[in-house]
């Protein structure tokens, strides 16, 4: 790296201090001067990340507090990037973990930091990396934070582009970043959203959190073991395990470790002014809040609906039921018009309370509920109901899952079951103790209760028990013969378990994560079929996005046959597994083959008709194809879906873009906000809202819709570049000058996003001529390719795009042009031309 053993640049080299995967540091003079420095001198950095760094560390240049490590100077030496600071002499607080701390002293050292991350803040910069090793302790006891040169400005200035740290951890385990960084990862960190210096608190809280106690609050085994437990687990009461402390001192290091950012400080500021007088909690506002508050689990269950129905097919010839003519369509089409809920009695199952909270035995909360569902769900006379809905049907009542509901009979009611089966659980001395009761709403009385005691060590066989208990003691007799796919090891449950709480986050990273704790499970025990299942749904999602959002179609669609294989793998182990079957059918949908997606999630109603995400994909298939006929279809899909689930976000978004694309824009419109509300950062969510505004004529409105997506989803590029166009469609040029400058490289050079935002600039510059040329050459080259042969999203995104440049064409007075590229749009996703008639851009 220094080619050069005794200079760097202007600096002398004078000992090394260490070494990392991110380069070396030296002690160094500065000639120019002559002073001593901490020299960070950095590798392995490519154009795009050297520049970031160097930018970042000269914003933090700006920072002057005594306790943060001054950055005097940052730059690069022949394409080497370098940060200068200044020369700290002391010990990181590494070196205090392991015993815990005098309570004084730990105020102490958090009254320091909390004050230099003010400082930081309050100019916009977030550290994004504390951890015991950038906090330093000097002889004189004096705090200084390290690597503020590393740090970046808040969410407003993030680069756009979908980047993630969490991303990089799971995907690729990248050298230089130990067990430890992601263990101090902000919930919102992990999840790759976008960061404030409410993530500096977070973070800040697990190091004071494991100097008081000696124990990390969420340090395990595994990278994917730590990720959930930040994302999931609270830690235990400082008033149990450091009952000495202040309690000014607790509630403050709790409240840094709220999991919701707004739940935490709104600025570091209170809590300086309390860790320095020593106030009473009750006495200073907003500086805590009660530790029982903060033990809330957050609004997250299972997505999918639990079941796993044997049918007589046994082997691959037999997965799928077909029609009497042979066509997956035609059947699909024909059982829109069926209610596979009809004469099924209606059972939720809520999530049981662990009546002893310890983070070890949490998950079992939702494996038992688990197992309870798989007891019901295959039976042609019960229809269980969702648990993301349950658990959305309790918030809506100010109930929290895992715990006692206030009225049973209006959760009931509104969930319209007419049994809740609700139950407990807890460990004593290596003893699972549990008790189960099924209530009748209407009556309001217990039917049916039991209770179980059996060694924890038998978990496995405790819930094939409990399985087989529930349907006799509610007088439903048993049939061993039709089990699921029995685990052999409690750790393959407890991976399967919570990916399936993870996922219902929603975003990306979520699913990532997810994705990992599933190829766990599966590497721990290959022929569990129902982690192989959700392991085909994660890369369907996954490679979605890739191919979406990012146009990174190759890689989406290497992603899309894995999954396939994952699908048919889970459905050769166990035919019976429903969400393979639905897996399957989102994956068949994105490679094109509607036939066989329109058979697959057509079997995964049958074996658990409340599978609404089964309902989803049926309707996609639908929404795709041309004719009023599929058109309805996947109308009546999409109602039974959010009849099943009201608050399913995803179907009302792309029920949104079904109604958008035949037209009916103000129910477009409806629908996707409703997205939105249920789901603020449903980035897709934004864009079908911002398209429907546009196409209505009503851009000013469009352009509100697209800056709160981007406040929700600051990284989106697809939100910034509908900016540029929005801008461009008002008058504002300068707007979209800035818009366009951002999204520089955002896309390759042939992808329609760059080529549709190439027409923008040449338009916003004046050049109209050059603008209709670029969109007709698109058009031109698009004919002569295989059109045929490109994947679903492919053309979706296509289609949108040419929709697009038809407007443009025709506001820049070229209506042949704006014809033919809207006929290639319809051609690539029937409907745009319904669109067009009820545009001002094509009148």
């Amino acid at each position: 790296m220094i080619s050069d053993a005794s200079h760097f640049g202007s600096y002398r080299l004078i000992s090394r201090l260490g070494e990392g995967a991110m380069g070396e540091v030296w002690k160094a003079l500065d000639l120019r001067l002559e002073r001593e420095v901490a020299l960070k001198i950095l590798k392995d950095a490519d154009d795009l990340r050297r520049k970031a760094l160097i930018g970042e560390a000269k914003l933090a240049c700006q920072l002057n507090h005594p306790n943060i490590a001054h950055i005097y100077d940052a730059g690069e030496v022949e394409g080497t990037p370098y940060i200068a600071m200044e020369l700290v002499v002391g010990r990181t607080l590494r070196a205090l973990v392991g015993r815990p701390l005098e309570g004084e002293a730990l105020q102490d050292l958090a009254r320091q930091a909390a004050a230099a991350l003010s400082h930081a803040h309050q100019k916009g910069i977030v550290h994004r990396d504390i951890k015991p090793e950038n906090l330093l302790l000097t002889d004189e006891g004096q705090l200084k934070i390290l690597d503020f040169g590393i740090a970046r400005r808040g969410a407003d200035d993030l680069p756009a582009g979908p980047t993630s740290h969490h991303m990089t951890l799971v995907e690729h385990t990248a050298p230089g970043y130990s067990q430890g960084t992601p263990a101090y990862m902000s919930p919102e960190q992990a999840n790759g959203q976008p960061l404030t210096g409410q993530s500096d608190q977070f973070s800040l809280g697990v190091v004071l959190y494991e100097l008081a106690t000696a124990v990390h609050p969420f340090l395990r085994s595994s990278l994917v073991d730590t990720l959930y437990a930040v994302t999931r687990d609270e830690p235990r009461p400082l008033s149990e395990a450091r009952p000495d402390l202040p309690r000014t001192l607790q509630d403050a290091i709790h409240r840094l470790m709220a999991k919701s950012p707004k739940d935490r400080f709104p600025n570091l500021q209170a809590l300086v002014v309390g860790l320095s007088e020593n106030i009473p909690t009750a006495t200073v506002p907003h500086l805590s809040r009660p530790v029982a508050l903060l033990r809330r689990p957050r609004r997250t269950w299972l997505l999918v609906s639990a079941g796993l129905v044997v049918v007589a097919a046994a082997g691959l010839g037999g997965w799928l039921l077909r029609s009497r003519d042979g066509s997956g369509l035609g059947e699909a089409r024909r059982a829109s018009r069926l209610d596979f809920t009809r004469g099924r009695r209606v059972v939720a199952i809520l999530p049981m309370e662990q009546l002893q909270p310890d983070a070890e035995h949490a998950w079992l909360s939702n494996s038992f509920a688990d197992a309870m569902a798989y007891g019901l769900v295959r039976r042609d006379d019960i229809l269980v109901v969702d648990r993301l809905r349950v658990v959305e049907a309790m918030h809506q009542l100010g109930d929290t899952p895992g715990q006692a509901p206030r009225a049973l009979g209006e959760l009931g009611r509104q969930l319209k079951a007419e049994l809740l089966v609700l139950g407990s659980y807890q460990v004593v001395g290596g003893q699972l103790r549990m008790g189960v009761r099924v209530v009748d709403v209407a009556r309001g009385a217990t039917r049916h209760q039991f209770q179980l005691d059996r060694p924890v060590t038998d978990l496995l066989k405790l819930e094939d028990e409990l399985q087989q208990r529930l349907p006799q003691e509610m007088g439903l007799g048993s049939d061993p013969g039709s089990l699921r796919s029995q685990a052999k090891n409690p750790r393959t449950r407890e991976l399967y378990t919570k990916a399936l709480q993870v996922i219902t986050d929603g975003n990306q990273d979520a699913v990532q994560l997810a994705n990992s704790l599933l190829a766990s499970a599966i590497e721990i025990e290959p022929d569990y079929a129902p982690a192989r299942a959700e392991y085909a749904w994660t890369l369907a999602e996954l490679g979605a996005t890739r191919a979406l959002s990012q146009g990174r179609f190759a890689e989406g669609q290497a992603l899309l046959r894995q999954g396939k294989a994952a699908a048919e793998q889970a459905i050769a182990l166990d035919p019976s597994a429903s969400q393979a079957y639905r897996a399957l059918g989102s994956i068949l949908l994105r490679l094109g083959d509607l036939e066989g997606a329109s058979r697959s999630a057509l079997q995964a109603v049958r074996l658990d008709p409340a599978d609404h995400k089964a309902y989803d994909v049926l309707a996609d298939v639908f929404a795709g194809l041309e004719g009023e006929d599929n058109h309805q279809t996947a109308r009546r899909y999409f109602e039974k879906s959010l009849a099943l689930f009201p608050e399913g976000w995803q179907a009302h978004h792309r029920y949104g873009v079904l109604l958008q694309n035949d037209g009916d824009l103000l129910q477009a419109l409806e629908h996707a906000d409703r997205a939105i509300a249920l789901r603020p950062s449903a980035e897709y969510a934004y864009v079908t809202a911002a398209d429907a505004l546009l196409w209505m004529g009503r851009a000013p409105e469009a352009e509100v819709r697209l800056k709160a997506g981007l406040r929700e989803v600051p990284t989106s590029n697809v939100l910034r570049s509908l900016m540029a166009y929005t801008a461009w469609d008002r008058g504002d040029r300068a707007s979209a000058e800035g818009y366009l400058r951002e999204l520089e490289n955002a896309w390759p050079p042939d992808h329609s996003n760059t080529v549709l935002l190439v027409a923008v600039k040449q338009a916003v510059e004046g050049d109209a001529a050059g603008a209709r040329a670029q969109m007709e050459g698109y058009r031109q080259k698009l004919l002569a390719s295989d059109l045929a042969a490109k994947k679903h999203n492919e053309k979706r995104v296509l289609s949108v795009n040419l929709y697009f440049m038809a407007r443009m064409a025709a506001r820049l007075g070229d209506p042949a042009g704006a014809k033919n590229l809207l006929d290639l749009a319809d051609r690539l996703h029937a409907g745009k031309r319904r669109v067009a008639q009820q545009d001002p851009a094509f009148r």
